[in-house]
């Protein structure tokens, strides 16, 4: 894996382009790499705190009514891949009429509250990339590093809401499918989910990104905001704003392979100390990005 840049350039101009060759040896031919940055900083376009925040009754509200969708298909599609890993066809069949069962009963919103309190804190990626990504390309005084945690709470609660509805029924799909295929992902579609952000940022705006693993955990997804990217060959390598790390600036490199596509990141992922894992079951990996259209 190469080796990764935490600082962002001073002085970039709103659209920095580069275009630059390498000569391999005098008997290849030169190969083209491209490079885009738009001018946003996380140490100034970012938040100064990092995506932890405790449990509120607000917050939990807030999760009944807005990821109640996501919660049914998870219930509807968890049992019809068990099913399908044991028993075939009928099993899928078989599992995804007990998950709708579960799913719609009116026991789902304590079910949620009571999944939801096994964790003391809880992240609004989600909410803080789409903030900032607004708040970057709108005329405003007031840096984003300089507001205040408690007083924009609501705003990001709300944010995250609105990329839950744009993207969770991609995330589930993405999600059940590196379940189902351990995290492998066919090389085109994986390839042209990173052409999309790439074009957003060759139009000038950030892109916010889904970041997909293989976890048993359905919540262990990510989302952050690319801000440019450098091309050369048969790698992407996107320059991104995670809200986990305040003011540093992260990579998530989609690489191609010779029968598939890999997705390589400095941002933790794996196993965590404490148990579980963060987004991916392997270390430096993940196995599926999106462009999150909200």
């Amino acid at each position: 894996m190469k080796a990764f840049s935490n600082s962002v350039g001073e002085n970039r101009e709103k659209m920095n382009v580069e275009h630059t060759t390498d000569v391999a040896d005098a008997e290849t031919s030169l190969v083209p790499n491209a490079k885009r940055l738009l001018d946003f900083d996380p140490v100034r376009d970012g938040f100064w705190f990092a995506n932890i925040f405790a449990w509120t009754d607000d917050d939990l509200s807030e999760l009944s009514s807005q990821l109640g969708p996501l919660i049914k298909g998870i219930g509807m599609g968890f049992p019809a891949i068990l099913g399908k890993a044991f028993a075939g066809r009928l099993g899928f069949i078989s599992g995804l009429v007990v998950g709708a069962t579960l799913s719609f009963s009116k026991a789902s919103n304590s079910v949620l509250h009571a999944v939801a309190r096994r964790w003391r804190t809880f992240g609004l990626c989600g909410g803080m990339a789409l903030l900032a990504k607004e708040r970057w390309g709108s005329a405003t005084d007031e840096p984003t590093i300089e507001l205040d945690r408690d007083s924009i709470r609501p705003i990001l609660r709300l944010h995250q809401a609105q990329t839950i509805r744009a993207s969770w029924p991609r995330f589930l799909k993405y999600w059940l499918q590196a379940l189902a295929s351990r995290g492998v992902f066919a090389a085109e579609e994986l390839w042209e989910e990173s052409r999309k952000a790439m074009a957003e940022i060759d139009e000038g705006r950030l892109a916010i990104i889904g970041l997909v693993g293989d976890t048993p955990d359905p919540f262990a997804t990510h989302q952050v905001v690319a801000f440019g990217y450098e091309e050369q060959l048969a790698e992407i390598d996107f320059h991104v704003y995670d809200p986990n790390a305040p003011g540093r600036v992260r990579h998530v490199v989609v690489r191609k392979m010779e029968d598939q596509t890999v997705i390589e990141t400095d941002m933790p992922t794996g196993p965590k100390k404490q148990g579980g894992y963060h987004i991916s079951k392997t270390e430096g990996s993940l196995s599926m990005l999106f462009v999150v259209e909200a």
